[in-house]
C-alpha cells in the first residue's frame, strides 16, 4: 500500500489533466459552432443625400470683400446674405450701368413702336393703291375697247363711202357720155357730177375719220399703259418702303435682343456680388480674412453644413472582399467616441455598435484599390426595437471616424480556421451552416 501510494499521480496533476481535457473537449465542440464571417472597413460619417452634405461656398466673380454678415458657428437660413463683394473689373465699375442699359432698351422700344406704326401705314397705303389700280386700269381698258369699236365703225363707213364713190364715178362717166351724144340733159349731167363730188367728200371724210380712230386707239393704249405703269410704280414704291421698314424693324429687334442679353448678364453679375446661404445650416469654417480682402473667381469663401437628419457612413473595403459585398447586407458600426465591444463572429452579442444596411457600392476603386460603400441606418431593426438608433447629429457629425463590419454568411468555426490558415477569402455559399452537415465544403481557389 505504501508503494502504491508513492507512485500515485498527484492531485494537482490530475486536476491539470482534467482541465486540459475539458479545454480540448470544449475547443473540439466549438469547432462545429456557427461563425458569422465579416469584412472590416474603415471610413467616416457622411450624409446620404448629396444636397445635404457639407458644401463649400465659392466666389463666382473676382472682387473685394466689403461686408461679412456671419461668424463661424452661426446658424443661417437658405437665402440669407453672407458676404458682399465689390467689383474690380473696369467694365463693371460704373454703378449706373444697369440704368443706362435699361434706358437704351426703352429708346429702342420707342423706335420699334414707330417703325411698327410706319409698317401699318404702308400696308394700308398699299391696300388703297391696289384698290385704285383695280378701278383705274379696267376703266382705261374700257376706253380702249370703245375706240376699237369706233375704229371698226369707221372702217365699215369707209367701205360704204368707197363703194358709193365708185358708183358715183360710173354714173358720172355714163352721164357724161350721154350728155356729149345729146341723149341726156345738162341737168342730169350736173346732178351726176354733184353726186360724184358728194361721194368723194364722204369718202375723204371717212378716210380722215378712220385715221382719227387709229390715233385714238394708239392714244388710249398709251394712256392704259401709263395708268398701269403709274399704279404699279406707286405700289412698288410703297412695297419697297415696307421692305425697308421690316429690315429696320429686324435690326431694332436684334439690338433689343443684345441689350436683353447684356441686361440679364448685368443683373446676374449684380446678384453674384452677394453671397447667399445655399441651404439651412451652420457655418463651420470661414476662409477669408475680412473686409478689404480681394478674392478671385472660384476662391473658397466658407464651408456650410446643411441642417439635416439624413445620416450615412462611407466605408472603404479592400478590392479582395468587394465582390462579396452586396446591397442589403447588414453592417455593424462603431463610431469614434462611442465605446463598443464587437465580436467578429457573433455580431448579436456585440456591445455599443449600431446597425446599418449597405445601400450603395461604387463601381470603381480609388487610387489605393479600395471600394467605397455607403451604409444607412437599419430602420427595420431600429423600429422593431431590436437595436438602438444611431446617435443624434449633434453628437454624430459628418467627418467622424467609423469602423464597420459587413456581415456575410455563417460557416462552422473549423472552416473559418481552415480558411484563415490557407489565406482564402470568405465563402460565398448561400447557407453554409446547413450545407456543412449535408455536403462537403467546396474547395476555395
Amino acid at each position: 500500500m505504501r508503494s502504491l501510494a508513492s507512485i500515485e499521480t498527484p492531485f494537482i496533476l490530475k486536476t491539470f489533466a482534467y482541465v486540459i481535457g475539458a479545454v480540448f473537449f470544449v475547443a473540439f465542440i466549438s469547432l462545429f459552432l456557427p461563425w458569422r464571417q465579416t469584412i472590416t472597413g474603415v471610413g467616416k460619417v457622411t450624409v446620404f443625400s448629396p444636397m445635404n452634405r457639407p458644401q463649400l461656398v465659392q466666389s463666382q466673380i473676382s472682387g473685394k470683400i466689403v461686408n461679412i454678415s456671419i461668424h463661424e458657428g452661426d446658424w443661417v437660413e437658405r437665402g440669407q446674405l453672407l458676404i458682399e463683394l465689390e467689383e474690380l473689373e473696369e467694365k463693371f465699375l460704373d454703378k449706373s450701368q444697369l440704368e443706362r442699359l435699361q434706358g437704351q432698351r426703352l429708346a429702342y422700344l420707342d423706335k420699334r413702336n414707330a417703325v411698327e406704326r410706319l409698317i401699318n401705314t404702308l400696308e394700308r397705303q398699299i391696300n388703297s393703291l391696289l384698290k385704285v389700280q383695280s378701278a383705274t386700269v379696267p376703266n382705261a381698258g374700257i376706253e380702249i375697247r370703245q375706240t376699237e369699236d369706233k375704229q371698226i365703225a369707221s372702217q365699215q363707213k369707209l367701205k360704204a363711202a368707197e363703194q358709193n364713190f365708185k358708183t358715183a364715178q360710173l354714173n358720172f362717166s355714163r352721164s357724161e357720155k350721154l350728155y356729149e351724144k345729146g341723149l341726156s340733159s345738162r341737168r342730169d349731167f350736173e346732178l351726176a357730177e354733184l353726186a360724184l363730188v358728194k361721194s368723194r367728200s364722204e369718202y375723204e371724210a371717212s378716210t380722215a375719220e378712220l385715221s382719227i380712230a387709229g390715233r385714238d386707239i394708239t392714244q388710249s393704249r398709251f394712256s392704259y399703259d401709263k395708268v398701269s405703269a403709274e399704279a404699279a410704280l406707286k405700289v412698288q414704291e410703297a412695297e419697297a418702303k415696307l421692305a425697308q421698314s421690316f429690315e429696320k424693324l429686324a435690326d431694332i429687334n436684334s439690338e433689343i435682343f443684345k441689350l436683353d442679353i447684356n441686361l440679364a448678364n448685368m443683373e446676374s453679375r449684380i446678384t453674384q456680388r452677394k453671397i447667399y446661404a445655399p441651404a439651412d445650416g451652420q457655418i463651420v469654417r470661414l476662409k477669408v480674412l475680412g473686409q478689404g480682402e480681394t478674392v478671385k473667381s472660384g476662391s473658397d469663401l466658407l464651408t456650410i453644413v446643411p441642417k439635416s437628419s439624413d445620416q450615412a457612413v462611407e466605408l472603404y473595403i479592400s478590392d479582395v472582399f468587394a465582390p462579396l459585398v452586396s446591397i442589403g447586407r447588414e453592417v455593424r458600426l462603431q463610431f469614434s467616441g462611442f465605446p463598443a465591444l464587437q465580436f467578429s463572429g457573433w455580431p448579436t452579442v456585440a456591445l455599443g455598435t449600431f446597425p446599418g444596411i449597405v445601400k450603395v457600392i461604387d463601381a470603381n476603386a480609388n487610387e489605393e484599390g479600395e471600394y467605397r460603400i455607403l451604409v444607412q441606418p437599419d430602420y427595420k431593426r431600429i423600429n422593431s426595437k431590436k437595436d438602438k438608433p444611431w446617435p443624434n447629429n449633434s453628437f454624430l457629425r459628418p467627418g467622424s471616424n467609423v469602423v464597420g463590419w459587413v456581415i456575410l454568411d455563417e460557416v462552422p468555426v473549423w472552416y473559418e480556421f481552415w480558411r484563415i490558415l490557407n489565406g482564402f477569402p470568405p465563402t460565398m455559399i448561400s447557407n453554409p451552416v446547413k450545407s456543412t452537415y449535408k455536403r462537403k465544403i467546396p474547395k476555395v481557389g
